[in-house]
């Protein structure tokens, strides 16, 4: 704070924030320093519990797979069947449609919850924020496209519930690979952060090794937005990726929680 020659301000300290002040050619220069004590004052591990979020998406997002595979997807039928069969047979089941796109909804918001623990340990690696950014920025846009597809495709749901062609849901079918597909862009550029950062530790060797494995394949998934034939490779990136996060989460959990970083000048 700016302090002019022969006036006080008190002693620039609160119970909550710390102050040291440095004169520098007349200019008092302060220092600001977070006080575990009051961090952690509420009793919660804030760092731990959104840690935590990143357990349970990979447990959430790998539960609705399996639920889905068995209970929804039988119903539309075989993909060389003829589009009004298939939409009517996925029209029939349109309630159970409607609960699994839910269901995937809520799992895929849960990354929302980690990113606050990704925010705070590429911070604590990279003093300029850049990673740190560039990760929550993504993690966020992948937590939106996802559950986003799932909307859509209650929209399509609806619109044939109106009266409309059912083969408009056969055409539908394509938002989820193509969804995915659109995901795997922000996906590159989260996964890639967290690589970079451990790779600057120097922790995990195995999950710098698979991250960097996930990031090739799922650039080659992405194309699948090109051609259908790719779709494997983007399924089994995805696969891949909701393991490494959760991978990642667990890794963080075991370790010893990191002292505060002190606050930068």
């Amino acid at each position: 704070m700016w302090a002019w020659p022969g006036r006080s301000y008190g002693s620039g300290s609160t119970s909550s924030i710390g102050a040291t002040g440095a004169a520098t050619k007349g200019i008092s220069m302060t220092t600001y320093r977070i006080d575990r004590a009051t961090e952690q004052r509420s009793g919660v591990d804030l760092a731990r519990l959104s840690t935590r979020f990143g357990v349970a998406f990979t447990i959430c997002q790998l539960a609705v797979m399996i639920l889905m595979a068995i209970f929804v997807l039988p119903h539309s039928g075989s993909p060389n069947d003829p589009a009004l069969e298939r939409g009517q047979n996925v029209l029939d089941a349109a309630d159970l449609y409607r609960a699994g796109n839910y269901l995937f909804m809520i799992s895929g918001t849960l990354l929302l919850g980690f990113l606050g623990a990704v925010q705070l340990r590429l911070r604590r690696i990279d003093n300029t924020g850049i990673l740190a950014t560039v990760a929550v920025a993504s993690g966020a846009l992948l937590a939106l496209v996802w559950p986003l597809a799932g909307m859509l495709h209650d929209v399509a749901l609806e619109t044939a519930d109106m009266g409309t062609d059912a083969r408009i849901l056969a055409g539908w079918d394509a938002v989820a690979p193509y969804s995915l597909a659109f995901s795997v862009l922000p996906r590159i550029f989260f996964v890639g952060a967290l690589v970079l950062a451990l790779r600057a530790t120097g922790d995990s060797p195995w999950l710098q090794r698979t991250g960097i494995v996930l990031l090739v394949i799922s650039a080659v998934g992405s194309a699948t937005l090109v051609t259908g034939a790719l779709f494997p490779l983007l399924a089994l990136s995805t696969l891949g990726y909701e393991l490494w996060v959760g991978a990642l989460a667990w890794n963080w959990l075991r370790e010893r929680r990191p002292d505060v970083v002190p606050a930068a000048i």
